[in-house]
Formats: structure tokens, sequence, C-alpha cells
């Protein structure tokens, strides 16, 4: 009973905090250092290999939130300067990321008048964990927008 409340408990607060992904500058956590091996198996690329994503992992710190994903992408049509191949990491929140990341069960989809979604499963952490039960897993979808640069959360 108790892990059921638990494991209730960690859902709803998930639940709670769906839609504070965040997307930020690469700093440090985007080092190609970060990005989990093996490459080939952990990244991916995307329009015509212009858009590259992987799988980074800050050295399991802190334990429950050390995954993030890497986005390589064109940062716009050229109209205020050079184009130009920008990094951007996508976490859970300012500082903080998943517990995991399945790159390879990424799905696309594009819209030309948007760009492309990527639709990424992430595993979140909670208590009941420590008790041998899975991750929490959803999806979370990433607009990239190559005429505009623009990457965010949707």
């Amino acid at each position: 009973m108790r892990n059921a409340l638990v494991t209730l408990a960690a859902v709803l607060s998930l639940h709670a905090a769906a839609g504070a992904q965040v997307v930020t500058d690469c700093g440090w956590i985007g080092s190609p250092a970060n990005i989990v091996e093996p490459w080939e198996q952990h990244s991916r690329t995307f329009a015509n290999g212009n858009i590259r994503v992987a799988w980074l992992d800050t050295g399991g710190e802190p334990v429950c939130c050390s995954s993030h994903l890497l986005v390589l992408s064109p940062s716009g049509n050229g109209s205020d300067g050079p184009v130009y191949r920008q990094c951007r990491v996508v976490s859970a929140r300012a500082g903080e990321g998943f517990f995991a990341v399945d790159v390879p069960g990424i799905t696309a989809t594009y819209d030309p008048a948007r760009g492309l979604l990527l639709s990424v499963p992430v595993g979140h952490w909670h208590p009941a964990m420590e008790s041998g039960a899975p991750p929490i897993w959803e999806r979370m979808d990433i607009r990239i927008n190559q005429a505009t640069g623009a990457v965010r959360y949707e």
C-alpha cells in the first residue's frame, strides 16, 4: 500500500511539473564529454543531417536527474547574420535533467510552417524507484524551426 501511495504521489508531482521543461544554451552540460556512449545508439540526425540530437549525462549527478537532450541545429535563415550551428540543451527544469532519455524512441513529424517536431521519450525519477519500480515515462515535444532558429518545448 505504501509503495502504491508513493508511486501515486510521484505521478501527481510529475503531472504538476509537466510543461516545466526548459531549453537553454549548452554551457558545460552540452559538452561532447557528456554524450552517452555509444554515440551511434544515443544520437540521431533529422532534416537531412541539419539537426542532430543526443542523450547527455552529467556523470550521474544528481542521481535522480542527470540526463538531458542535446540539440544541434541551424541558427536561422541568415537574415540577421551568418547561419551557424547552434547548441541547445533541453532539461526537465533549470539545472535539473531527467532520469533517462530514449533517443532511439524519438519520433518526428514536419510542418513546413512550424518546423520539425520531435516527440522524445523521457524517464522521470520517483521515490518508488528505490524499491525497484521503473521510472515514469512520458513524451516531451520539442519544436525546431530551421528558418528562425527557434528551439522550444511544446
